[in-house]
């Protein structure tokens, strides 16, 4: 049943329907003409009976004639009992022509005319016969009671011939309505049957279509549906069939074949797509992160150079101002030799000279050193100030990541609530809103991690243009003393040459010199201190160095891992 088509099931079901349809139409058609022919029948018996009622009639009323012409006055009245029997006669002539030419045995009607005229002659006789006196002759008694024996051997005559006619017309018309009402009773039997099979036939049809072609239909749109959901491996058992159904089936197992490759590709290139973003955003991020170590790398190694020269600085200044209070040291033995000495006092004066030569020396280089530490240390800070610049446009540029991964996860929301107002059709493009938004929340973590990490290396930046400033100030204190320490020095120079020219003034110049000395001394002590200063700043600067790179490090590592 399965291998014919939907139209030839039909047709067949229609064919059936039609065979007993058909076979009701016939029967109720055969039914019809019988009864047709049985109502005719009817008509023609009713017809045939109104004829010999009439006949029946003009019986008693040409025997009324016959007691109206024994009872008549006169010959008139007896002449229009005659004549009113003789019409009867007629009338019964002309009333039973036409059963006479439609009835089954018309020889009975004929005889039945033929006696109602007979008999209506047989009136006319015994009106001449038994009322002669009438008419003036004498009445023969004999012959009227002959003729009135003829009348009554002749009504009878007709009443018989008339009475066979009435029953051959009963015997007709109840055989015309048996076969009639058994016909009737066929006709709805059969109609009854046939209408009973056509119901089944129906019925069978009905049930047929709903197996062989609603129930398919409906399982084909089970899976028609089940594939919308996202179920691409529902079994398709109709395409094995071969009826139209089969054709369908094999169609929505192709289109199954179709979704299943589609979705095979939209998740290959989902799979594309998402690498791709992935690595374009890597890509980006290790742009900017190679991008920030250069800008940020070079500062950092511009701000450890100068941490390193003015270690060096310092380091020098130390021992430059160790050296000049060991020279002071002696100068001060050689002015206590020269009190006690005066004899010496030239020789004690060159070499006070000789020695006031390399302090002069010797501050003019820490003076150099102080300048050339002044300039490092305002380069310095013009390396952080860039720093800072440069931190705040990578946080300006980060603001911007932010911003845009607001705006992405806007959009992704977006998507969301459309892929949801979509329905299951959009439920694929709901689930890749919902990567993005998930990818959107991670870039917003990583730039939050970004600007907090930049956040440290601005205040670590902060803390090293104060550390840059006080070192600045520490060397620019540094300066002021060597220029005091320049001009002590001059002053030791002029009371060595006085010294020199004047003798006598030995004790005086010893005293101004052991006071100078002193004064160089203390300078020398506080251009110590400040040299411990700057070391001091120096090294905090260099650890404030390592600890930015650490961080840019750290940082930098961070924006490569997201």
């Amino acid at each position: 049943m399965i291998r014919l088509s939907i139209g030839r099931k039909l047709a067949l079901s229609s064919a059936v329907t039609a065979l007993f349809a058909g076979g009701a139409v016939f029967n109720q058609w055969s039914s019809n003409t019988e009864i047709h022919a049985a109502n005719e029948t009817v008509a023609r018996e009713a017809t045939i009976l109104r004829g010999i009622s009439q006949a029946q009639l003009a019986v008693s009323r040409i025997q009324i004639g016959q007691k109206t012409v024994e009872l008549a006055p006169s010959a008139a009245a007896a002449d229009a009992a005659v004549t009113a029997a003789l019409d009867q006669a007629k009338a019964v002539a002309a009333g039973l022509a036409r059963p006479i030419t439609i009835a089954i045995k018309p020889d009975v009607l004929r005889d039945s005319v033929r006696n109602v005229h007979d008999l209506a002659e047989a009136v006319q006789r015994y009106a001449r016969i038994a009322r002669a006196d009438l008419y003036g002759r004498p009445v023969d008694a004999a012959a009227a009671a002959a003729a009135r024996g003829t009348i009554d051997a002749l009504a009878a005559k007709a009443e018989t011939t008339i009475g066979e006619s009435v029953g051959n017309a009963n015997r007709f018309t109840q055989e015309a309505m048996d076969r009639a009402s058994d016909r009737i009773a066929a006709a709805t039997r059969l109609g009854l049957v046939a209408g009973a099979a056509m119901l089944l036939s129906l019925l069978g049809a009905a049930i047929a279509l709903v197996l062989n072609i609603r129930r398919p239909i409906a399982r084909l749109v089970a899976v028609l549906e089940r594939m919308a959901a996202g179920e691409i491996d529902a079994e398709i058992a109709e395409s094995r069939r071969g009826d139209e159904i089969g054709a369908l089936g094999r169609a929505v197992a192709s289109i199954k074949a179709m979704v299943a490759q589609k979705a095979a590709e939209d998740a290959e290139r989902r799979q594309i797509a998402d690498a791709a973003a992935s690595a374009a955003r890597r890509h980006a991020m290790m742009e900017l992160a190679d991008g920030f170590e250069t800008a940020i790398g070079s500062i950092v190694g511009a701000v450890s150079a100068s941490a390193t020269g003015l270690q060096v600085t310092a380091q020098s200044m130390t021992a430059t101002a160790t050296q000049t209070a060991a020279q002071s040291t002696s100068v001060a033995a050689a002015a206590e030799e020269a009190a006690t000495n005066v004899g010496t006092v030239a020789v004690a004066a060159e070499e006070l000279g000789t020695s006031i030569a390399e302090i002069a020396r010797q501050v003019s280089g820490s003076a150099s050193l102080a300048q050339r530490a002044v300039v490092e240390a305002n380069q310095t800070t013009h390396y952080v100030q860039a720093l800072d610049r440069t931190s705040a446009k990578i946080g300006d540029m980060v603001g911007l990541i932010s911003t845009i991964a607001s705006q992405t996860n806007l959009l992704a929301l977006n998507a969301t609530i459309e892929a949801a107002r979509a329905g299951d059709a959009g439920r694929g493009f709901a689930v890749v809103a919902a990567e993005v938004k998930e990818l959107a929340n991670q870039t917003a973590r990583a730039t939050d991690e970004i600007a907090r990490q930049i956040g440290e290396v601005q205040g670590v930046t902060s803390q090293t243009v104060g550390a840059i400033g006080a070192i600045t100030g520490l060397i620019r204190e540094i300066d002021t003393v060597a220029a005091s320490i320049a001009s002590a020095v001059e002053q030791q120079g002029a009371a060595t040459q006085e010294i020199v020219r004047n003798v006598s003034q030995a004790s005086l110049g010893t005293s101004a010199v052991t006071g100078t000395i002193t004064g160089v001394a203390q300078a020398s002590e506080t251009t110590g201190e400040a040299a411990v200063h700057v070391l001091a700043s120096a090294s905090a600067l260099s650890r404030q160095s390592e600890h930015l790179s650490a961080e840019v490090h750290r940082f930098l590592a961070t924006v490569r891992a997201a």
